[in-house]
């Protein structure tokens, strides 16, 4: 037996509840808007045992998931799935929803259309190296350098938008916005509707 619907009518993370609390063994695939395939959840009597999104860890793939606001589900219970990890569902959740907000106020502070300057310094972690070798001795538009580090699939936009947060607020990087080069990117209040799924 199968469920299928839109994500304007029910939610995934409502979807997740549902499959938790009634004890349910399946999978669910996420589509985005266009219908293509974004990733899996593998649940058996309830638990979140498989998570699959690109080449994510189980964890991030859950919240990239849960951030695809514009597409459709199906739930297949005719699948039984391997059990490659154990996560709790309830707290996902609540990280995937306070994730979700602070990538939101990340989009407004740091539009995909601004550009990213090194100005030097040294990375403090290995996701701050790969930004600035991303960026290099130039500049780049901070949505490429968001997308680059989505591409090699360890990192999520969340993880993307805070690293580039944190070098710009330890002045390794500028952030120059579009048309007005001269405000730091904490005081813009246009959102980067590109990153939107």
């Amino acid at each position: 037996m199968g469920l299928s619907g839109g994500f304007d009518e029910l939610a995934l993370s409502e979807l997740v509840e549902m499959t938790t609390l009634g004890r349910k063994t399946g999978r669910v695939t996420v589509f985005n808007a266009h219908g293509d395939a974004r990733g899996e959840l593998d649940f058996r009597d309830g638990r979140l045992v498989g998570a699959r999104c690109g080449e994510l860890g189980a964890d991030k793939a859950f919240y990239a998931l849960l951030a695809v606001r514009q597409g459709s589900f199906s739930f297949d219970s005719g699948v039984t799935p391997e059990e490659t990890c154990d996560l709790s569902t309830e707290s996902l959740l609540m990280e995937g929803m306070r994730r979700l907000d602070e990538t939101r106020r990340f989009r407004v502070r740091l539009p995909a259309t601004a550009t990213v300057r090194l100005l030097g310094g040294e990375a403090q972690a290995p996701l701050e190296a790969r930004v600035l070798g991303y960026v290099g001795p130039g500049a780049r538009r901070l949505g490429d350098v968001v997308e680059g580090l989505l591409v090699a699939g360890d990192a999520d936009e969340y993880d993307a938008l805070q690293t580039l947060a944190r070098l710009g607020e330890r002045g390794v990087v500028r952030i120059e916005l579009p048309g007005d080069q001269s405000a730091p990117p904490w005081e813009s209040r246009s959102p980067q509707p590109e990153l939107e799924r």
